[in-house]
C-alpha cells in the first residue's frame, strides 16, 4: 500500500503511537524502495552527462541533464 502522509496537523495536536508507526513505516518503505536505485540512477552509461549554468529552469528537462542556477 502506498504511503499517505498526514497533511492536516493542528497546533497542539497529540502525536499518537499509530501516527508514529505510520510515519516509521513510510520511512522504511521509502528506504527499501531506494535500495536498488543507487546503481540505477544513470542506467544508460553511453549517454553523456550534461551540466548547464542557467538563469532559468528548462521547460522540459531531459534524463541525464543537470543545471545550476547562476542567478540565485
Amino acid at each position: 500500500m502506498a504511503y499517505t502522509g498526514k497533511t492536516d496537523w493542528k497546533y497542539d495536536e497529540v502525536v499518537t503511537e499509530d501516527d508514529m508507526n505510520r510515519i516509521e513505516k513510510g520511512v522504511m518503505d521509502a528506504h527499501e524502495e531506494l535500495q536498488g536505485v543507487k546503481d540505477g540512477i544513470r542506467a544508460d552509461k553511453t549517454k553523456p552527462l550534461v551540466v548547464e549554468v542557467r538563469t532559468s529552469d528548462p521547460d522540459s528537462p531531459a534524463m541525464g541533464r543537470m543545471w545550476i542556477r547562476s542567478d540565485l
